[in-house]
């Protein structure tokens, strides 16, 4: 079913290419995986003298709204949920230097997501340093369950070994 639906709705890339946020994306490519992350309270892992990649300051979530579909997510839904995040982080948005984003290859969800952030992040104004934005899915296609997990490990590796990785 899953294989049937993808292709009524012409979300597989026909080149068998994902590029996500590339003008030449044309779809995803489905990949399998599973993610497992531990998570603990950051005094217990010190306390138990646990390496740890990164800490999550932040969480958001958001639904698109009525109308939106799979294949035409919404802007609004995204920018409330990264808002969210960012307001429960109490961090400064202008100092991001890595977004791992869902980054589909789609048109549609790619532009969408673009757009949501431009919203909250704001467009680059002046010769200063820019955010680096990447996507598992360039790497390993669309894990669909496992998608969340890889891209959140994707960043915690980058943070702790003070990497960008290619996208």
């Amino acid at each position: 079913t899953l294989w049937s639906v993808f292709c009524q709705l012409r979300a597989l890339s026909p080149t068998g290419q994902i590029r996500p946020f590339s003008a030449a994306a044309d779809g995803i490519l489905v990949g399998e995986g599973t993610g497992l992350l531990v998570l603990k309270r950051l005094s217990d892992a010190e306390r138990d003298d646990d390496r740890i990649y990164a800490t999550v300051a932040g969480t958001g979530v958001a639904g698109d709204g009525a109308g939106a579909s799979l294949m035409n997510p919404r802007s609004q839904g995204q920018v409330a949920a990264v808002r969210a995040a960012w307001a429960d982080s109490g961090l400064d948005p202008t100092t991001v230097g890595l977004i791992e984003a869902h980054g589909t290859a789609t048109p549609v969800g790619d532009r969408t997501e673009l757009e949501t952030l431009r919203t909250v992040f704001g467009a680059q104004e002046g010769p200063g340093p820019r955010a680096a934005l990447g996507s598992v899915k360039s790497m390993i296609g669309h894990a669909m369950p496992a998608a969340g997990a890889a891209g959140l490990a994707k960043a915690a590796l980058a943070i702790y070994h003070g990497t960008l990785p290619p996208t």
